[in-house]
């Protein structure tokens, strides 16, 4: 008869070694073994992956089996683009989209307005560019930002 083994102390107790060498070449490992990890912590004893489920598997310590998904769902149903569409459509129709609607009319007609008054501006700027003596637009386009010029004879104050 063989003595029960002793537990070790805390201090030496570690999670199961996952095969990985290094954090910065390591492959992710499947996520059902984070998830095992958090709720069993050192009491597992080795991770088996079950294909046929995508699951993770765990031996633990006591004897006892655990596993968990090797993917994240929440259980969620995924939904197709059109079935997103169609619930959409559904729910801005609904009573309560009342307000969604108003809102979405009030955002156009702020765009159409921000539309037309670029529209002018832009029409106005190019104008003002159509319009304007070739010498004193090649002098707009050919001098530098911020640069003042001066008519001949006058010195710019010096800063001091």
């Amino acid at each position: 008869m063989t003595p029960p083994e002793s537990p070790r102390p805390a201090a030496t107790r570690r999670a199961p070694r996952r095969g990985r060498r290094s954090l910065a070449t390591a492959q992710p490992g499947p996520l059902g073994e984070d998830i095992l990890l958090a709720r069993h912590g050192d009491r597992i004893e080795s991770f088996r992956q079950d294909a046929r489920t995508n699951r993770t598997v765990a031996a633990l310590r006591d004897g006892g089996m655990d596993s968990a998904p090797n993917h994240l769902d929440g259980g969620a149903v995924r939904l197709s683009p059109v079935d997103r569409t169609q619930l959409r459509l559904a729910t801005l129709s609904s009573a309560r989209g009342a307000e969604t609607r108003r809102e979405l009319r009030f955002l156009g007609r702020i765009t159409l307005a921000w539309l037309v008054v670029s529209a002018i501006a832009f029409g106005a700027m190019m104008w003002g560019a159509a319009a304007m003596d070739p010498q004193d637009l090649q002098m707009v386009m050919s001098s530098q930002l911020g640069a003042e010029r001066l008519p001949e004879g006058i010195v710019p104050p010096v800063s001091g």
